[in-house]
């Protein structure tokens, strides 16, 4: 799951919360207003899904205070990052293990999404990140109907 997310292929846009669980209704709501704002249509579902497990994971797992949403347009389709001040990279259960109450979110995402992976952060820290779709852009960055 370790390799570098798609580079941005057009302007970042981005949200510092508070690391709590409140703060991934507030994710999600940023990124669903962004998938409005650039006519993302089907593909904000899943972006709302994966950067509500994106900062759940964040939340739980990593010691910071705040967490970062990143949400852009690159070349190989729709991106949501969360980045956190958490050192050691995310583990990916597998979904076999159907008594499992948690633990297979980034399982989950990885078999929805176009790709799932994690950066190291110059300074500290890590990236977590999933390619949501590769729909077709028009020049104005909406998606091509």
């Amino acid at each position: 799951m370790v390799g570098a997310a798609p580079g941005a292929a057009g302007g970042v846009a981005a949200l510092v919360v508070v690391s709590d669980f409140a703060s991934v209704r507030r994710a999600r709501e940023f990124v669903g207003a962004w998938c409005v704002l650039h006519e993302c249509g089907e593909l904000a579902h899943l972006a709302m899904l994966a950067v509500s497990e994106l900062v759940t994971n964040a939340v739980k797992h990593a010691a910071g205070v705040r967490v970062t949403v990143r949400v852009y347009l690159a070349d190989a389709g729709l991106v949501v990052e969360v980045w956190d001040d958490g050192a050691e990279g995310p583990v990916v259960r597998t979904l076999d293990d159907l008594a499992a109450e948690d633990g297979r979110g980034l399982a989950m995402l990885a078999e929805l999404c176009d790709g799932v992976g994690w950066d190291a952060v110059s300074g500290g820290g890590k990236a977590v990140w999933a390619l949501v779709g590769a729909p077709q852009w028009n020049t104005s960055g909406k998606v091509r109907t």
